[in-house]
C-alpha cells in the first residue's frame, strides 16, 4: 500500500472502523407475509458492492437495476458520470447454481469539454453455493464472471477481464449481519507503447447491515481493490444506504458514498429497485 496517497493512508483505517460500526448488506428484513412463502423474500446483490452468498430460487428470474451518479474533481477539471440502467439479471439454474448477466448500460460523462456517452462492457457469470451457515462457519458461495469488451470506443476495457470472488455472510445477532467478498481479477489495460499490460487485482468488500422494523435495512460498506501492477492506484470507497422491502418480491434502495483515496470519485449517489418475475 506504499503507493496510496496520504489521503488514503489516513482515511482508510478510520472509514473501515466506521463501516463495521455503522451497519451493511445483511439479508433484507423479512415481513410476516414473506416468511409464510415457500420461496422466501427477495435477497439482492444491490445496492452494496458486496454480493450476498444467497442464490435466487431455482427457475426464478430476478432483475436488479438502478441509476448512479459520481463526481470526480481533478486538476484538468470536474467529471460527472451517470450510469443506467446498471442492470443485474439473475436466474436460478438449479438449487445451488445461478446464472448472471451484468449490463451497466449507458455511461454519460459531463466534463468542461462537453458531454460524451456510450454503451459499456457486459459481464456474464455464475454464483455457486458452497455451504450454509452453521455455528461459526458463515454461509458461503463462489462467484465467477467474465467482463466482455462489448462496449463502444472510449467506454470499453478492450480486453476480457475474469474475476472470482468468495462470498460470505455471518449472522452477528438479532437482525444484524456481516457480508464480505474477497477475490482476484486479472485486468489487462492498454499500455502507452501501443501494447498492453496485465495486472492482478485483489477485490474486496465488507458490509454490515441491520434490519429496522419489518421493511428497512440500513447498511454501511467499504469496498475497492488493491492493484499489484505498476503505476495503477488502489481504489477504496465508503458508502451507506438503505433497502426498503415493499413486498416479499419487490425492493427499492438508495445509497450515497465518498471516495477514500485519489483517482476515485469524490462522491456517489444511487437509487434502484429489484424484483422477481412471476412464473
Amino acid at each position: 500500500m506504499d503507493h496510496l496517497s496520504s489521503r488514503g493512508r489516513w482515511r482508510l483505517p478510520a472509514i473501515l472502523t466506521a463501516a463495521l460500526l455503522a451497519g451493511a448488506a445483511a439479508p433484507c428484513a423479512q415481513t410476516e407475509e414473506a416468511a409464510a412463502t415457500d420461496r422466501g423474500p427477495i435477497v439482492t446483490d444491490r445496492p452494496t458492492d458486496s454480493a450476498s452468498p444467497e442464490l435466487v430460487p431455482k427457475k426464478t428470474l430476478q432483475v436488479e437495476l438502478g441509476y448512479k451518479v459520481t463526481r470526480l474533481d481533478t486538476e484538468p477539471g470536474r467529471t460527472d458520470t451517470h450510469v443506467l440502467p446498471d442492470l443485474l439479471a439473475r436466474y436460478g439454474i438449479g438449487e445451488s447454481v445461478e446464472g448472471r448477466l451484468v449490463v451497466a448500460g449507458w455511461t454519460i460523462e459531463n466534463t468542461a469539454a462537453g458531454i460524451d456517452y456510450g454503451f459499456t462492457d457486459i459481464s456474464v457469470g455464475a454464483k455457486v453455493a458452497l455451504a450454509e451457515e452453521r455455528g461459526r462457519r458463515p454461509q458461503m458461495s463462489l462467484l465467477a464472471d467474465v467482463s466482455v469488451p462489448a462496449g463502444q470506443a472510449g467506454f470499453t476495457d478492450d480486453y476480457v477481464i475474469p474475476k472470482v470472488l468468495l462470498l460470505a455472510s455471518h449472522t452477528l445477532g438479532d437482525r444484524v449481519g456481516l457480508t464480505w467478498n474477497l477475490g482476484p481479477s486479472v485486468v489487462t489495460r492498454a499500455a502507452g507503447d501501443g501494447g498492453s499490460e496485465t495486472d492482478l487485482t485483489l477485490n474486496y468488500a465488507v458490509a454490515l447491515g441491520r434490519g429496522v422494523g419489518d421493511a428497512f435495512t440500513l447498511f454501511g460498506e467499504v469496498y475497492g481493490n488493491f492493484d499489484f501492477g505498476q503505476g495503477f492506484p488502489d481504489s477504496h470507497t465508503f458508502q451507506v444506504g438503505t433497502t426498503i422491502l415493499l413486498s416479499p418480491f419487490f425492493q427499492v434502495d438508495v445509497r450515497g458514498g465518498i471516495g477514500m483515496v485519489d483517482d476515485v470519485p469524490d462522491w456517489l449517489f444511487g437509487a434502484g429497485l429489484a424484483f422477481r418475475v412471476p412464473q
